[in-house]
Parts: structure tokens; C-alpha cells; sequence
């Protein structure tokens, strides 16, 4: 059968008038460079790739992130003419990354802090190296470097591999995966579902997947040697165009995905699985900003970074009822145990599930207590952690509760999913009712869980951190004439929510008290506790919302963000937590009155029912350290980060290589007693760090050498002297030693992970 020409098909007369045909030629060699087909394509993907990077550059990730334009741009010229050279394409690729490699890190030392390129290649490795040392520790990063070293050679290569896909592979759904995945997430980054900078991706992957289409058809009328009108492209693109503006304009018109609360529940269920896997790298990319709208200050699960200059928004969180309020109160929501340079976090809790209406009643029968409850009816703004007034006793749903240490120690309550707005509860807290004579009296017989978990700092805590706190409290004598002083002295620290960032490197409580020396609640606070653990008396970091006059409607109290809050915690033998207030935008707290026969108004010891039922309650807890049922969790909770999500495709890109490393860092260590797994650890990252041990070195000798090639490491001859113990003894070690080990352990790596960046 024969095939129809373009005449035939498409050809009409008027006269004279007749659609002109052609067998136009494909160029050859350098000539294709130059191609206008190729020039109008390639036109069409800069255009795609502009609405994403306008839309990242407006998302304002990093106050120092620099505009993606240039690294995106010579991502598509790379891959448009890299494309067009007939070699094997592994080989081109691997041509291609060293010369992406070189584009991004010129566009990163631009960012570095430095005068010279060389001195901020030393501050870019240095900061990578303190930042590796966190990933692979414990801590919380707040800088923002490591964000852009992971961003923009990502921007590179999603616009080298779109490009490529293409001129190579002529796919136009594959080149608009990676640009697109990316556009998605800043969106939801940014609260909306639909934007300007959406529709015109959509309207440019339009154009791209039609043109891509119609060139391949040209490419085989040509092999048929089949005529075509010279520019039909051109003609197809325009009616495309139109097509898509008006079909787009419809679609700009229809409600809003994140206005309808159906697609927007659809959304986060789908989100939620990769969001919850990454949630915890929050702690590595606190630098970021965080700009969804309705934000929670606290909203970090189980880490609290020190975020720097902040806006308290007005978002509804709870309408709350409560009796018996002589003075603002505060609503825990949960405690924080671990304090790093950056922020503060949870460590690995215990849990366990109570019944509704099941107490968390604390059993030490000295421990004067107060009761309140509240009623609660939730907003749909908040999270999944039940507040209370004090330390939780009851509540009157299902709940887990998280606790460390002894089961009385609870750090919060959650339900669990976040509760819905309408959702209602009513649970009961108890507050000390403690006077402060007895306070004073309450001695410094901690139990050994307190000191193990309220007592720590971190190894690089600035010394003139603990001086302050000693020249302040030399002429006190217990521990709670110390937390006054300590209290009193912070109190007139100026509050102020527009501080500037702690610098990188620098301890965030330190660079409160020395250098900005203002602040708000969340640096107070810290700062509080901080001196007190320095001088040995246990404490820890709590947070929530304020109660207060200001905020009551009749019966209600309506609590806002406005009203977040966070304060220190003190334990008192015999007494338990105790909070105190070191921010002076709240007036101090009112301590209980001495009893004048015996017992104080609204005084209640744990043995004495408040009235609320607790006393019948079977003993849920005790400060016995009693684990029950209690199952180990891991210390980062549950509930989708937005921000986090985005780095995903960042971090699936990355999984290969991580695998491998994590197989040969791990490789042969299992089975091993702890001393020796860190011992052989040592071995192992110092000599990645090319600074191995010599044939017939000792570990003590060994140790000796580390310390004299590798300057500032410190805590190695703790870790050889205690793999030589076990090795020659066998002697286990108990939980002390295994602290003071890992915290050696940790100095050791931070060091040797600098020198492994730094390459020297």
C-alpha cells in the first residue's frame, strides 16, 4: 500500500495556494551544535529548569544559599553537548562529574566564610568535618553548609541527567522526573499545592513532551524519506502552547489541593512513610529554614535546636479549662535530657502503653504534691502529645507514655496519631507543693539515674561556662539557694526574640551569656540548667505553653503560640522535679507557703488522695528504675517533616555509596566486646585518615603516636587502656565506664573525621 504524502493528507487549495514541503536535513558533525531544532529544545528545557529554580531561590532554604541559575545552566550545557559525543555512555559520565564537581564547589567556596579561596576550602572542610562528626555521633547541627554542599551539586546533576535524558535518550517524561520532584517538594515546603512557578513547569513539560514526539516522527519521515513542512515544529509548539494556557488557566481556577482537607489528609498519609523514615536527620539540617506556615516553635519532636531570632504566631493550639490557677502555670508537653552545643534532645526512652483513665501516679510517699487538671479541647494544630500541668498522673484515653531512668522520670505522654481539631481530653498533673524550707533541706542524695542522666555536658563546653556558674553561687551552700541565684542572676538578661544565630562551632549557651547577652525562654532556660549541671546539681529542660491571665475568656484559656514557653527543671531528693523561671518576660514562681499544722493548703503527699481517684490507682510507676513492660524506643518520634522529605531524593541518590561505606566501616566488628569494638574503630577511621599503627606497635604505643601525628585528639589512651584490660583480663565493664568510653570515643572520631576531610 502506498503512503499518503503530506499533500495528500494535509495540502488544500485556494487557488494557488499550497502548504509548501520539504525533506529538510539533519546537520552532521559540529554543524548539529548550531542545529535551530536543537536551539528551540534546548530553549524549551532552560525555561522548565527556570520555574524550578526560581521557585527553590524564593523558598529562601539558607540565608546564605546562593542562587542555583549558574550551576542549573551549566548542568543542561553539559548534558546537551556531552550527549552529542559518540562515546560509551558510562565514560562521558564519568567526564561529566569532575567537571560538575568543580562547578558546584566554586559555587560553594563563594559562600564559605574566608578572604581567600584557600582559606575557605579550610573553613568549608573544617565545618564538613564537625558537621560528619554529628552525623555519625549524637549531637544537632544548626549549620546551614552542609545543606548547600548537599543542594547544589544535586541542582547540577538533575539538570545534567535532564538535559541528557533529552538529547540522548529523547525522554521527556525522564527529563522532567528530576526538576519536577524537586518543584513538588519546595511547594509543599512553602504550604500550597498549586503555584505560578507549578503552572509553568506543567506548561513547559507540555511543550517538551509534544515537541520530543514530533521530533522523533520527523527523524523517521526523514529515514522514509518522507516530506514534512520545513517548520511544522514550530507550528506544532505554538498550537501546543495554547492549548496547555487555556487548559492551564481552567485548572488555576479550580479550589486549591491544600483547601480541601480530604487531598490534603491523601497527601500527608502518602508523605508520611518517607517523612517519617528521615525525620531523623533532623537534627543534621537545623540551619535550615523553616518557613511553613503555622509552624510550631517546640514542633521538633525529640530534638530542640536553638534557632536564633524567631516570630511567635498567633495559631489557635487549645482551648483549655483549668481551676485553681493562683499564678501562671505552665503545661508541660515534654522534658529534654541531652545538652549539645546546638540544641537539645531525647535519648533513647522506654515506653509503655496505659488504658484510659490509668494513672502515671508517682509513688514516693515524701513527695508533697499539688493536683491540677485540665480539660482540653484540641485546635487540629498541634501534635500528638498529651499536656499537663505538672507531672502527668492520669489521663482519659489510650496514650503511651515515655519515660527514662525510673519509670516516675516521664519525659511526655502521646496518643497515638495528632489530635484532630474537637478532639477533647482531660488529664491530671501534679506541680511540687514544696516550701522552700523544705527545699532547702532536701540535700544532695540524688538517685543513680539522676546522676547519670542530669548531669551531663558536653566535653566542649567552654570553661568559662562553669566559672560563671561557681563565682556566682561560691557563697551558697545548698542547691536550691544555688538555682535562686542562679535564677535571679539570668532574670536580668534582656528577653528578645530577635537575636542573631549562634555562629557554627560556637556553644549556643555561651554565646547567650558572653556575647548577645539577650534572649528569650529557650536560651534562659538552657542557660539555667547548663550552669546548675555544671556546679552538679540535676537538672533538665522542659517546654510547652504558658497559662495565664491574659489569655482567658470566661472559664477558657485560649493558648496560642504566642504562648510557647520553656523552663528549667530542678530535682530535689525526696522532692522531685521542681520548676524554676529564669526568663523575665514571666514573673518568677510563688513557692508554697510553710503548713501551720501539719499539712498546707492544697498540699497533697503521693500516699494522700487529691481527690482525683489516683489514690486507688495500682503503683504504674516507681523509682525503682522497675521496666515492667516497657519496650526500648528508639529516641526520635514519629510525625511528617516537610523539610526533611525534600531531602530524600538528596539521600536516595546517596544510598549506594553509604551502603558500602557502612559495610566497611562495620565490617568485622560484630561480636566483639564493647572496649574492643571501640578500639577497633579507632584502628580503623584513623587509619582511613592515613595515620595507621606500625607493624609490632602496642595499643599504649600506639595511642602515644596518635596523639603526637594527629594534634588536639584526646580520650585514645583511655580506649587503649581499656581494650588492654579486656583483652588480657576479660573483665566486662560497667555503665559508668561505658559512658565515659563512648564520650572518648566520640572526641577521638570528631578529631580523626576533620583530618580524613581535610586529607591531611
Amino acid at each position: 500500500m502506498r503512503q499518503a504524502s503530506w499533500n495528500e493528507l494535509f495540502g488544500y487549495r485556494r487557488e494557488s495556494v499550497v502548504i509548501d514541503l520539504d525533506l529538510p536535513e539533519e546537520p552532521r558533525g559540529w554543524r548539529r551544535l548550531l542545529w535551530w531544532e536543537d536551539l528551540v529544545t534546548f530553549a524549551v528545557v532552560v525555561f522548565i529548569f527556570a520555574t524550578v529554580v526560581v521557585s527553590v531561590d524564593r523558598a529562601h532554604w539558607s540565608d546564605d544559599m546562593p542562587t542555583l541559575a549558574t550551576v542549573a545552566l551549566a548542568g543542561l550545557l553539559a548534558g546537551a553537548l556531552l550527549a552529542r559525543v559518540p562515546w560509551p555512555e558510562g565514560l562521558v559520565h564519568l567526564l561529566a562529574l569532575p567537571l560538575g564537581a568543580a562547578i558546584s564547589l566554586a559555587q560553594i567556596l563563594a559562600v564559605a566564610d574566608g578572604p581567600s579561596p584557600v582559606q575557605r576550602f579550610e573553613n568549608l572542610t573544617t565545618r564538613m568535618g564537625d558537621w560528619f562528626a554529628i552525623a555519625f555521633g549524637e549531637g544537632i547541627s544548626n549549620d546551614d553548609l552542609p545543606f548547600i554542599v548537599l543542594v547544589v551539586p544535586m541542582a547540577w546533576l538533575a539538570a545534567y541527567l535532564s538535559a541528557w535524558a533529552v538529547f540522548r535518550w529523547r525522554n521527556a517524561w525522564l527529563a522532567l522526573a528530576p526538576g519536577g520532584t524537586a518543584l513538588l517538594l519546595n511547594i509543599s515546603f512553602l504550604g500550597g499545592q498549586l503555584s505560578l512557578a507549578f503552572v509553568l513547569f506543567v506548561l513547559g513539560g507540555t511543550l517538551l513532551v509534544t515537541r520530543l514526539h514530533l521530533l522523533d516522527r520527523a527523524q523517521r519521515w526523514r529515514a522514509e524519506s518522507t516530506p514534512y513542512p520545513s517548520y511544522l515544529s514550530l507550528t506544532v509548539l505554538h498550537a501546543t502552547f495554547w492549548v496547555a494556557v487555556v487548559l492551564l488557566s481552567v485548572a488555576w481556577a479550580l479550589p486549591r489541593a491544600d483547601e480541601q482537607d480530604g487531598v490534603e489528609a491523601l497527601w500527608q498519609d502518602a508523605t508520611a512513610p518517607a517523612s517519617e523514615r528521615f525525620e531523623g536527620m533532623a537534627r543534621l539540617f537545623l540551619g535550615v529554614n523553616n518557613q511553613r506556615p503555622g509552624s510550631r516553635l517546640h514542633g521538633f519532636e525529640d530534638i530542640l535546636p536553638f534557632l536564633g531570632g524567631i516570630e511567635l504566631p498567633d495559631t489557635l493550639v487549645a482551648e483549655i479549662t483549668a481551676r485553681g490557677l493562683d499564678q501562671p502555670r505552665y503545661l508541660r508537653s515534654k522534658t529534654f535530657d541531652v545538652y549539645s552545643a546546638s540544641g537539645w534532645r531525647l535519648r533513647a526512652q522506654q515506653q509503655a502503653r496505659l488504658s484510659p483513665g490509668a494513672g502515671t501516679r508517682v509513688d514516693e510517699l515524701t513527695q508533697l504534691r499539688r493536683p491540677f487538671v485540665i480539660e482540653l479541647t484540641a485546635s487540629g494544630e498541634g501534635d500528638n502529645t498529651i499536656l499537663t500541668i505538672g507531672q502527668p498522673q492520669s489521663i482519659d484515653r489510650a496514650a503511651l507514655l515515655r519515660w527514662l531512668g525510673a519509670r516516675a522520670n516521664v519525659t511526655s505522654v502521646e496518643v497515638e496519631r495528632s489530635l484532630q481539631a474537637g478532639s477533647t481530653y482531660e488529664a491530671a498533673g501534679s506541680l511540687s507543693a514544696a516550701t522552700e524550707e523544705e527545699l532547702r533541706a532536701a540535700g544532695t542524695e540524688y538517685p543513680d539515674w539522676v546522676r547519670e542522666l542530669y548531669l551531663q555536658l558536653p566535653n566542649d563546653l567552654p570553661p568559662r561556662v562553669g566559672r560563671l556558674a561557681r563565682d556566682l553561687t561560691r557563697n551558697e551552700a545548698t542547691p536550691y539557694d544555688k538555682a535562686v541565684t542562679v535564677e535571679d542572676y539570668l532574670r536580668a538578661i534582656p528577653y528578645d526574640l530577635d537575636i542573631p544565630d549562634t555562629p557554627p562551632g560556637r556553644d549556643a549557651v555561651d554565646f547567650f551569656l558572653f556575647d548577645v547577652q539577650r534572649g528569650y525562654f529557650d536560651y534562659h532556660a538552657s542557660a539555667m540548667v547548663v550552669l546548675l549541671r555544671s556546679l552538679g546539681v540535676p537538672s533538665r529542660l522542659a517546654v510547652g505553653y504558658v497559662l495565664q491571665d491574659e489569655q482567658r475568656e470566661g472559664a477558657r484559656y485560649l493558648v496560642t503560640e504566642e504562648n510557647a514557653f520553656a523552663w528549667p527543671e530542678v530535682y530535689f531528693p525526696g522532692l522531685g522535679w521542681v520548676e524554676f523561671n529564669p526568663t523575665p518576660s514571666l514573673p518568677e514562681i510563688a513557692r508554697a507557703n510553710p503548713p501551720s499544722d501539719g499539712g498546707g493548703a492544697g498540699a497533697d503527699s503521693a500516699g494522700g488522695g487529691p481527690g482525683l481517684g489516683l489514690e486507688d490507682l495500682g503503683g504504674q510507676f516507681s523509682d525503682g528504675g522497675s521496666t515492667g513492660g516497657a519496650v526500648p524506643v528508639a529516641g526520635e518520634g514519629g510525625g511528617a517533616s516537610w523539610l526533611l522529605f525534600a531531602l530524600a531524593a538528596g539521600v536516595a541518590l546517596a544510598a549506594t555509596l553509604a551502603g558500602g561505606a557502612s559495610y566497611a566501616w562495620l565490617r568485622g566488628l560484630g561480636g566483639l566486646a564493647p572496649q574492643a569494638r571501640l578500639w577497633e574503630q579507632t584502628v580503623r577511621l584513623a587509619s582511613w585518615a592515613r595515620v595507621p599503627p606500625t607493624p609490632g606497635q602496642t595499643p599504649r604505643e600506639y595511642a602515644e603516636s596518635l596523639r603526637a601525628r594527629v594534634p588536639g585528639v584526646t580520650g585514645v589512651d583511655e580506649l587503649a587502656g581499656a581494650y588492654v584490660r579486656q583483652r588480657f583480663s576479660g573483665r566486662g565493664m560497667d555503665g559508668v565506664e561505658q559512658t565515659r568510653l563512648e564520650a572518648a570515643w566520640r572526641a577521638v572520631r570528631g578529631r580523626l573525621l576533620r583530618r580524613l576531610l581535610r586529607l591531611g
